[in-house]
């Protein structure tokens, strides 16, 4: 029945956009940006096939702009400008574009912007300089996708749970990140108190899940099976919630738009990819001192081999579960931050990363922490590096190729351990 009712209640959820999306007239939009840089003040204009003009707007603070149209036809959008100092047309892109409207709907219209110091012409570095850059990329990627797949094997570790709505928890963290920077003012050099508000949130989170949701049904004896079904109904439910609350444009976080690369040496990146890595990598030291040197997570660790034992030596299997959905949603949470200042924030990014993260907890083996860290390490140096030599579009082809390959030699993951049968 609970199934059937979180069905129910996400496309009560969704019955209004897609209401709204029919009654909606005829309209262009658009972002004026260079990158992630949004351009405000910036005049548009629309005129028809006779030369008439249908509409102008100012883009708002955040570049966004919007004109109705009166019917279906062919239209000429105008970027009228100005633009700022250093911000130009692209050399062979035009500031009109001509669109056909053969139907009542929204269309999206953007125009190819550059900065001055975006150089046409590069000075190609050497073949290992470039291929240095590609693995430190992948470094860069690994250790996120290892940081927001923690708690997905810790979770599945102690309770035997396949959570799908572990990716949501990814997102939910970027997004409450971001209205918290934007509603409470945290940019800049505050930005990091954003950062650990919404970890703290994301730990909530953690914590209403278990004692509302997965506790509670786990106890009326669920099994495994339907708590994975009631789980893709959350992620469903959860994903479609931050549609709604945060809207389906993509945004970035305020404090880190557009930033020059830094040379260390042969390495350049933006000064914010040194700050995630170094994150990255002191958080999973953190993990895996506290998963050794603490009490918690020595009963994490005896739940997660054996949880019948652990209750008869005095562990409270609860308890040790409440933690890790508590620890392992902030996990999850702050992952997702700082994907987001890599990437965008959007209601989908938990749905684009979930492949990731279910790939490097079944390589790296199944319910086990550093199994994760070795899994997420493993993809992002595989998909970034292949890049070197392949498309940018094959780089997941070729971290799930290289997930299957490793599975073949070795079934139960890298740091997986084999179970006796019989």
């Amino acid at each position: 029945m609970l199934i059937f009712a979180l069905a129910a209640f996400c496309a009560s959820l969704a019955f209004p956009f897609i209401a709204s999306a029919l009654d909606n007239e005829a309209v262009f939009r658009g972002t004026v940006r260079v990158g992630r840089e949004v351009i405000p003040d910036v005049t548009i204009t629309i005129v028809d096939d006779a030369g008439i003009e249908i509409g102008s707007v100012v883009s708002g603070d955040d570049g966004k702009w919007e004109i109705p149209i009166p019917s279906t036809g062919e239209y000429t959008v105008q970027l009228i400008g100005p633009l700022p100092d250093g911000i130009s047309i692209k050399e062979g892109a035009s500031s009109e574009v001509n669109v056909i409207v053969e139907e009542v709907r929204t269309t999206s219209v953007g125009f190819q912007l550059q900065a001055e110091d975006q150089k046409t012409v590069l000075e190609i570095p050497p073949t290992w300089e470039r291929f240095l850059n590609r693995m430190i990329s992948g470094l860069k990627v690994g250790l996120l996708v290892a940081l927001a797949s923690i708690g997905l094997s810790l979770i599945f570790g102690v309770t035997g749970l396949v959570n799908f709505a572990h990716s949501e928890m990814v997102a939910f963290g970027a997004v409450i990140a971001l209205v918290l920077e934007s509603s409470m003012g945290l940019t800049g050099g505050l930005f990091p108190i954003a950062v650990v508000l919404a970890v703290v949130i994301g730990g909530f989170l953690g914590l209403f899940l278990e004692k509302g949701i997965f506790g509670p049904l786990r106890r009326k004896k669920m099994t495994n099976i339907s708590l994975m079904v009631v789980s893709i109904g959350l992620a469903f439910l959860m994903r479609y919630l931050m549609l709604i609350y945060h809207g389906a444009e993509p945004e970035t976080y305020d404090s880190f738009k557009i930033q020059k690369g830094v040379s260390l040496g042969p390495i350049e990146l933006p000064p914010k990819d040194y700050y995630i890595i170094a994150i990255a990598f002191v958080t999973l030291v953190i993990v895996g001192v506290l998963l050794q040197r603490t009490r918690l997570g020595t009963s994490m660790r005896a739940v997660s081999d054996n949880p019948a034992l652990a209750e008869s030596s005095g562990i409270d299997v609860n308890r040790t579960i409440m933690w890790v959905w508590i620890f392992g949603s902030a996990l999850a949470g702050l992952g997702g931050i700082m994907i987001g200042l890599t990437q965008v924030v959007e209601w989908q990014m938990g749905e684009k990363i979930l492949l990731l993260i279910f790939a490097a907890v079944t390589l790296g083996g199944l319910g086990t922490a550093y199994g994760a860290m070795v899994g997420g390490i493993a993809i992002g140096l595989a998909s970034e590096t292949s890049t070197f030599w392949l498309d940018n579009d094959l780089k997941f082809l070729i971290a799930l190729a290289v997930l299957i390959v490793i599975l073949l030699v070795r079934p139960q993951g890298i740091l997986g351990v084999r179970e006796r049968l019989g």
